[in-house]
């Protein structure tokens, strides 16, 4: 009997996580990784590249099991209908089962300027710490107070004190933290000398400055774009379904309805739900959805397997937020992504953000040789919103 091929794209953190938890699981199966860049891109650590502050890289290769092939090549089209996909060197990959973990990209800014740089492309971040190093009294606007903008902000003002940095948000940064959390988060902002400013959309990005949606006029040197993350567009143009940002569809067993033996992770797809559910792009959601790709690919090529039979759930911990090298803060979570009242701050919170990175690759080396990684799951289904909606309708 020929071996099932298996072909996972994207060489992210649910692509890699994918490909090492499958491998383990059956001889039955050829498994390749096809991913533009042979080094792991840590996008949670782009904030360090720009700062200059970020260590060793790591190449795929060593972070693969020694069954899985891999290709450094960037796929072009999928086309689902014939089991294949088309490189850009011109040649096509037939596959049995396809995992799609093509992750996400910047979004459109609405300018072409050389000053502006996005934090959720590596070549963008390297670029601007060439342009501070030569320049580190600029003005720096960071777009986008969601934790890429904060962590970077802090960054930048702690390893360029003279640099004049600006945190610019429609909203209020640490939407998703507690109320204290956030009292906590703009004393290191105020200590750091960070302006910020809320609640300002941002409507025009000109070349020097940003024009707000009530007529402030915010300058700058360089800005980076935290905010507007979209998908790979790589589905969607190969005629999977997706939502307006390029998320791809599934069902709840991780699978494009159309195209059964199609399984996505991470940031690319959208699982059911509403159309913002609490699964967001995060590499705390990739990992997981990762892992449980592998194993629903074992499962549907008759591989027992108590994860993969099950539709995918999962359960949110905490989520962290580094405050510079120094300074960090960790919020302790409901299942669904909404803050209980209780965090870390301080040098604990910087040392269990650290720890958490660090925790990723090293998921990824355990996973070449056994079952490490463990999917949090919900332990009970009743956000805190829920029992407010609930006590409220009581009364």
């Amino acid at each position: 009997m020929s071996k099932k091929k298996v072909l996972i794209v994207g060489g992210g953190y649910a692509g890699i996580a994918a490909a090492n938890r499958l491998a383990r699981k059956s001889s039955e199966v050829e498994i390749t990784l096809i991913t533009a860049e042979p080094i792991f891109r840590e996008k949670i650590r782009n904030h360090q590249v720009i700062a200059g502050t970020k260590g060793k890289d790591f190449q795929i290769r060593n972070l693969l099991n020694s069954k899985v092939s891999l290709i450094i090549q960037r796929v072009e089209k999928i086309f689902p209908k014939e089991n294949k996909v088309l490189l850009n060197d011109g040649t096509t990959f037939e596959y049995d089962y396809l995992g799609y973990t093509a992750g996400m990209r910047a979004g459109d800014p609405g300018t072409k300027g050389i000053n502006y740089f996005s934090v959720a492309s590596f070549q963008d971040s390297e670029r601007l710490r060439k342009e501070l190093t030569n320049h580190p009294n600029a003005r720096v606007t960071v777009l986008g107070g969601g934790l890429s903008g904060i962590e970077v902000a802090t960054e930048l003002a702690e390893n360029y004190p003279s640099a004049k940095i600006t945190l610019l948000d429609s909203d209020k940064i640490g939407k998703n933290f507690s109320s204290n959390a956030v009292l906590y988060m703009k004393e290191i902002l105020k200590n750091l000398h960070v302006n910020l400013i809320e609640g300002e959309r941002g409507e025009y990005l000109l070349e020097d400055k940003i024009k707000t949606s009530s007529g402030i006029q915010v300058p700058h040197d360089y800005c980076v774009i935290s905010a507007g993350l979209v998908a790979s567009d790589l589905g969607k143009n190969s005629g999977l379904e997706a939502n307006k940002i390029g998320q791809v569809y599934l069902n709840e067993y991780m699978q494009v309805p159309e195209y059964s033996n199609i399984i996505g992770a991470g940031d690319a797809v959208k699982v059911p739900g509403e159309e913002y559910s609490y699964l967001r792009m995060a590499c705390a959601t990739a990992l997981p959805m990762g892992i449980y790709l592998g194993e629903r690919i074992s499962n549907l090529m008759g591989n027992k397997s108590a994860i993969g039979q099950k539709p995918f759930e999962l359960a949110y911990v905490g989520r962290c937020v580094s405050l510079g090298r120094k300074e960090g803060l960790f919020q302790f979570l409901n299942y669904d992504d909404s803050p209980k009242e209780k965090f870390w701050t301080g040098r604990l919170g910087a040392f269990v953000k650290e720890l958490i990175c660090k925790f990723t690759v090293f998921s990824f080396k355990a996973e070449k040789y056994f079952d490490f990684y463990t999917i949090p799951q919900p332990k009970e289904k009743t956000s805190a919103k829920q029992n407010e909606r609930l006590v409220t309708a009581e009364k």
